[in-house]
């Protein structure tokens, strides 16, 4: 057991450094306080007038300096994309803290309302990626009526951890509870390819806004925000309010494949679903998609979807999707 666990523990800590990028320019940054918290965050706006915005969350140690590679492609187009640091990440003060799902969600629903408010002729698309999918999947389950023309999915972290791993899972919790402030790297240990893309991965390794080292605390608490995602999921895909894409990389060496194949093949799929959920899997990506070599061609194809939704239908419905995943090569360490 003690072996098993270590693995475990030595897997989470690989997802310490995955979704980050290189340090943007200053002159992009900006801030604005929420009833409690000053968030920073990160604007790209094409130079003519978009009619189009995506609000992008980012994922676990990353901050928002993650989406610079897709806002190149999606400003070309007319696609204004912004994004701000989670709480705990990135430029904030409390760098480095853990905060649980439902002030994420709350946050994410604010940022939300208050662009819908300055841009009220806009369509607002809501993309969340790894950890930023699990947060944003939770908030349209719960709230509706959200200001959003649709939903994006990029490498969802939806996964059952602890139903599928109780003894584990305890283990890792009554650890973080005795030693929350103690800090894994993993350096040195890890041997996961989180992307394809080695000059992406080198800025990462050098970019002080991403967490290298996390704590036991954030270790527990990502692992508790990943299960009640994937509760959340299990609801809102069987009957999705908003049009939703889920962007699904095969070679994920980050998050296990499995947990979402069986979240996918329980869902009752009709004639309506189709022209709600849209799945787009990728043979050749990894964990970190958007940044992958070849991430603009991805981002090119969610700006299709945005722009024109009929357009992708035809091979993205959800059976051919879920039929290619089942199919594919590749498979997760933990599958």
């Amino acid at each position: 057991m003690r072996v098993q666990t270590r693995i475990i523990i030595i897997f989470l800590i690989s997802i310490i450094s995955l979704n980050t990028c290189s340090i943007m320019d200053d002159k992009k940054n900006s801030s604005f306080k929420s009833s409690e918290y000053d968030f920073n965050y990160r604007n790209w706006y094409s130079e003519n007038d978009s009619e189009i915005l995506i609000l992008a969350v980012h994922g676990y140690n990353a901050h928002a300096g993650s989406f610079e590679i897709p806002a190149k492609l999606f400003t070309k187009f007319d696609i204004g994309i912004i994004s701000f640091d989670l709480r705990g990440f990135g430029t904030n003060k409390d760098f480095g803290e853990w905060y649980p799902l439902e002030v994420h969600v709350a946050d994410v629903e604010e940022v939300l309302k208050k662009i819908s408010q300055k841009n009220p002729q806009k369509k607002i698309f809501l993309l969340g990626e790894s950890m930023g999918a699990a947060i944003v999947i939770s908030l349209v389950n719960q709230k509706k009526n959200l200001p959003i023309s649709g939903l994006i999915l990029v490498s969802p972290a939806l996964w059952n951890f602890s139903q599928n791993n109780p003894i584990k899972s305890f283990i890792m919790k009554s650890f973080s509870n005795l030693f929350p402030n103690i800090r894994f790297s993993g350096q040195g240990i890890i041997k996961v390819r989180p992307s394809d893309n080695i000059k992406m991965l080198r800025d990462y390794s050098s970019d002080p806004l991403v967490i290298h080292k996390t704590s036991a605390k954030s270790l527990s608490g990502i692992i508790e925000l990943m299960d009640k995602a994937y509760v959340e999921s299990k609801i809102y895909l069987k009957n999705p309010l908003y049009q939703t894409l889920v962007v699904i990389p095969v070679i994920d060496e980050i998050v296990p494949r499995k947990p979402l194949i069986n979240l996918l093949e329980n869902i009752d799929i009709d004639s309506n679903l189709n022209d709600k959920l849209f799945l787009a899997v990728y043979d050749k990506n990894f964990h970190m998609i958007l940044r992958d070599i070849d991430g603009d061609r991805i981002s090119w194809e969610i700006k299709e979807w945005i722009t024109d939704k009929k357009r992708v239908l035809d091979f993205h419905t959800f059976n051919n999707a879920v039929k290619r995943l089942e199919s594919s090569k590749f498979y997760h360490e933990l599958d």
